[in-house]
């Protein structure tokens, strides 16, 4: 059980990624933080609150200990000559509130000694359970303790024999010194060593004791440097910002966390793609079912097109809906809505009509560019005017081949594309012309100029990995290659390996995963200049996987990573090998982009500890379409950027590894992905509980991460029994495939733990 505090608190526990790796024997530890220099300002600090510079030291730990958890309650225990109490990790506003709060908690228990001479007191021994949840999320340890010392510092408690101390398990931990060490774990043998930290104080230094992986311990001090010199430059400073070691700070919100600066100018997308055209215009731009179009083929159909939006009122930040499959329509039609000036609204023909036709009625559709093989899925939603490009073919093709007068501004829309919402709903992220430049160019910097045989395009236009296949290639006079469209996934190997090899091939993991069981060693070897996986959670095993099957030489592969809401990617790097994490790292960020991990008030994390991820930079989108409230929610002035500038708050979770690598985590809320696709489990809850024989439904992720799926557990209504194929046909007809449940479990009440949540590790038992 995990040990608590008397107000319910969970003891503090030290960070998963400070821990010595299991199995090894670390030696313990000591360095030292001088604060003598410091003294006039800590006493100054200790009079106005009427305690004394113990207290102010204990507070300055606390500070410490508060920067080195997440937002939840813990504590530290206190030992005096009455026995051990808990002091709450507390945060407050001002130094000042910090010792007073405190000074408060730590006042000694009725009936013991309360007068001590200063070489009586000790500090903090913050201890931590070994090993942690595979995730990355703490584990409460049965923590430490607060000695108080004998006064020789050994950290005795006065007590005769005091070189032992109890530890919290009921073990004794003897230090080399004759000190006591405390012990923690719940019941189990951590080491002879045991973890954790022990810190003493005298009227000159602090003197830290611990048993953790390098480089934290140095790390650490200066944590607690960084908070002496502000307590003591200003008792009415703010005690809740982040009190960083100067170069940590600056490798945390600068070098490790800020793409290279690159001016990319003003053009659009469209407009780099038009210069292509006229430099390549005989060079085969788009390749359908053995078919070729070429750059100027694909430059005057596109014109063309743009010719008949602008004559229906196409115009900048206006939507027109694409539902199209893989044709050879669809890329002059999305280029055709770029050169009108308005932005795309990508319509993927598999959705259900129901989902579709939501979408054109919430983005306000005016136009839509269809076939009429999908018109019944449109109808009646389609507001405006619907262009039928098979049955309008001759009229368009009619119209002149020359480009309309056009200024695109930059910070017009460039499409907006839906994701799944917590409502019911799902919300359209509007994504602006300049963030989708900066990122194409990198992708065909970084993708595309690693061969000349262009991409394969085989994701949906509704999912925005496939971004860079579309349009990365057509930026550099390389050919789109449109695979079949419907494709099923066990037809994927055999199309790739017809058409390579490839500049380079963009898919989700579970792609990579299939592939590398579908290929061979030689096809695999030669398949692309650069293979890259993205969209969902990326293991080393898979890494490590593919790139022994490519062999010296080979297909390599990289990681890209970045929300929608952040235009497609905001990082991602090449692997040589696989990483020791069992996640790969998110990458670096691409130019002119930054990606922090930061504390609910916009504050760095320290080195290993975990945080929220926030991305800026020109790539973040403008906000959701129509949701004001949840714009201003998820996008937030950038405290590190430009005046104006803002930050998206993802709801991942990462933590920066010593080597400046970001190691993912997972998620902060339900949000899961499932095939490569985000999906907000709330919807799939909402549409489940429209069910007239639903009266409660819980939807959680199950599995491993490479072959995660969807479970759904149902209470059903007036005890009626559940019917999984009704439910399934339920969802079907409003959700699209990968939003349906693999699982369907009645339930007769959903279990929750004891904070009121819903008990997932119960739920999963079910199955």
């Amino acid at each position: 059980m995990t040990p608590a505090g008397a107000s319910g608190a969970t003891v503090f526990a030290l960070p998963t990624a400070w821990r010595p790796a299991p199995g090894s024997d670390p030696a313990r530890e000591t360095a030292v933080v001088e604060h003598a220099d410091l003294a006039d300002g800590l006493g100054a600090l200790a009079g106005i609150c009427g305690t004394d510079l113990p207290t102010v030291l204990l507070a300055a730990h606390i500070k410490v200990l508060g920067m080195l958890g997440e937002a939840d309650e813990r504590c530290a225990e206190v030992a005096d000559g009455a026995g051990v109490r808990h002091v709450t990790v507390v945060r407050a506003a001002t130094w000042q509130e910090l010792v007073l709060r405190v000074a408060k908690a730590e006042r000694p228990v009725a009936g013991s000694a309360d007068e001590v001479t200063y070489g009586e007191r000790a500090l903090f021994t913050a201890g931590a359970e070994a090993g942690g949840e595979r995730d990355g999320s703490e584990r409460s340890g049965s923590g430490g303790s607060v000695e108080r010392a004998g006064s020789d510092g050994t950290g005795r408690s006065g007590s005769a024999g005091g070189a032992e101390r109890p530890g919290s398990d009921g073990s004794v931990e003897r230090s080399a010194s004759g000190g006591s060490v405390g012990r923690p774990g719940s019941g189990g043998s951590v080491g002879r060593h045991g973890y954790g930290l022990r810190v003493h104080a005298d009227e000159r230094r602090l003197t830290l004791t611990a048993v953790l992986a390098p480089p934290y311990l140095a790390r650490l001090a200066s944590m607690h440097r960084e908070v002496l010199r502000a307590m003591a430059a200003d008792p009415d400073g703010d005690a809740l910002a982040a009190r960083l070691d100067p170069d940590e700070r600056r490798a945390v919100l600068g070098d490790w966390s800020t793409g290279r600066r690159l001016d990319r100018g003003a053009g659009t997308v469209v407009e780099r793609i038009e210069a292509q055209a006229a430099t390549t215009p005989d060079a085969i731009a788009v390749m359908v079912a053995g078919t070729g179009t070429t750059y100027r083929e694909l430059d005057e159909r596109a014109n063309r097109i743009a010719r008949r939006l602008a004559g229906l009122g196409a115009r900048p930040d206006a939507l027109v809906g694409v539902c199209l499959r893989r044709t050879a329509d669809l890329l002059p039609a999305l280029l055709g809505v770029w050169k009108s000036g308005a932005g795309y609204l990508p319509l993927d023909p598999a959705l259900p009509a129901e989902r579709l036709r939501h979408m054109i009625d919430a983005a306000g559709c005016e136009l839509v560019l269809t076939e009429s093989a999908h018109l019944p899925a449109l109808e009646p939603s389609a507001r405006g005017d619907v262009v039928l490009l098979d049955r309008e073919r001759e009229s368009i093709e009619a119209l002149p081949a020359t480009p309309l007068d056009r200024t695109t501004d930059p910070r017009s829309l460039a499409y907006v594309i839906y994701t799944s919402g917590s409502t019911g709903n799902p919300k359209g992220v509007m994504v602006e012309h300049a963030g989708l430049a900066n990122y194409l160019l990198w992708t065909a910097e970084t993708y595309a100029a690693r061969g000349t045989g262009g991409s394969p395009v085989f994701s949906s236009i509704s999912f925005d990995l496939g971004m860079p296949s579309l349009f990365a290639p057509l930026l550099t006079g390389q050919p789109v290659h449109l695979l079949p469209d419907p494709l099923d996934t066990a037809d994927l190997g055999d199309e790739l390996a017809a058409g390579a090899p490839y500049s380079f091939i963009k898919m989700t993991p579970g792609h990579l995963d299939l592939l590398s069981y579908d290929l061979t060693p030689d096809e695999i070897h030669s398949l692309a200049g650069l293979v890259i996986a993205a969209g969902d959670a990326f293991t080393s095993e898979l890494a490590r996987r593919w790139l022994e099957f490519a062999g010296p030489g080979g297909t390599p592969v990289a990681t890209e990573y970045g929300p929608t809401e952040i235009t497609v990617g905001n990082s991602g790097e090449t692997l040589t090998e696989p990483p020791a994490t069992e996640l790969i790292p998110l990458g670096a960020p691409i130019p002119n982009t930054t990606m922090y991990v930061l504390t609910d008030r916009l504050e760095p994390v320290p080195v290993g500890v975990p945080g929220e991820v926030y991305i800026g930079g020109t790539g973040v989108a403008r906000g959701y379409l129509d949701r004001p409230g949840l714009t201003a929610e998820r996008f937030l002035p950038d405290p590190y950027g430009a005046p104006g500038s803002c930050l998206y708050r993802t709801g991942d979770r990462a933590r920066w590894r010593a080597d400046g690598s970001l190691e993912f985590l997972g998620r902060v809320d339900h949000q899961v992905k499932i095939r490569g696709f985000r999906v907000e489990l709330g919807e799939i809850q909402a549409r489940l509980r429209e069910h007239a024989d639903v009266a409660e439904a819980v939807v959680i992720a199950v599995g491993p991460v490479r072959s995660r799926s969807l479970a759904a557990y149902v209470i059903p209504a007036g005890g009626t029994p559940m019917d999984a194929t009704g439910l399934r046909d339920h969802l079907a007809a409003v959700l699209p495939a990968y939003m349906l449940p693999a699982h369907f479990v009645a339930i007769d009440q959903v279990p929750l733990t004891t904070n009121g949540k819903v008990d997932t590790r119960v739920l999963q038992g079910l199955l």
